[in-house]
């Protein structure tokens, strides 16, 4: 197997198990505070899966910026690799600061791990606008069209995270971040089963 292939191989499975750890997240806060929107990590339980959930999504966004940078169908964007890698990066930075924040930072560590949150969004919906072009030219039919409509969701509920932070509006900042969170995984975990595929 090309080495490629092992990188989107992790990748693929990381996303995977991160997106079935935050719909777990999300249905443990369902059912924690029906029809309020929470910190996800909430109570020992939603901290270690919490923990594991970010953990699984950078070594999955590691191992897509390998696959992405080796692929030998489309020569993607330097900047996609970059977003995403930077991405990794920064929600390293997360662990450094208490998972139980208060929004807009009434405490220095929460402002900071909102910062620091607020930055990697970012990141995350410019390597998918970034990176678009070139997924959509390595796909065709169906797939093509779910990656088109994904991008527009992530822009889209990008724009709301970013309108929350900075206009201060809080009780916005959780649906946005979750529409955010959904759409960009589901468009990463799909980047990863198709550069896995192969040629």
């Amino acid at each position: 197997m090309p080495f490629y292939q092992t990188a989107a191989t992790v990748a693929t499975a990381c996303y995977f198990l991160a997106f079935v750890l935050l719909i777990t997240l999300l249905a443990l806060e369902r059912r924690r505070s029906p029809g309020r929107t929470e910190d996800l990590e909430n109570g020992k339980t939603g901290e270690r899966l919490y923990r594991a959930y970010e953990a699984t999504g950078i070594v999955g966004a590691a191992a897509l910026c390998r696959a992405m940078l080796d692929y030998p169908g489309a020569t993607f964007s330097p900047w996609a690799i970059y977003c995403l890698g930077a991405w990794a990066v920064l929600r390293l930075g997360l662990f450094a600061f208490k998972v139980k924040i208060t929004f807009f930072g009434q405490s220095r560590q929460g402002g900071a791990h909102l910062a620091i949150a607020a930055a990697s969004f970012a990141l995350a919906g410019g390597a998918v606008v970034v990176g678009g072009p070139t997924v959509q030219s390595i796909t065709t039919g169906p797939i093509n069209a779910i990656f088109v409509a994904l991008g527009w969701v992530v822009q889209a509920t990008l724009a709301l995270v970013l309108f929350a932070v900075l206009s201060a509006q809080g009780k916005w900042f959780g649906l946005a971040e979750r529409a955010f969170t959904i759409s960009t995984m589901l468009w990463f975990l799909l980047l990863a089963a198709r550069l896995l595929a192969g040629n």
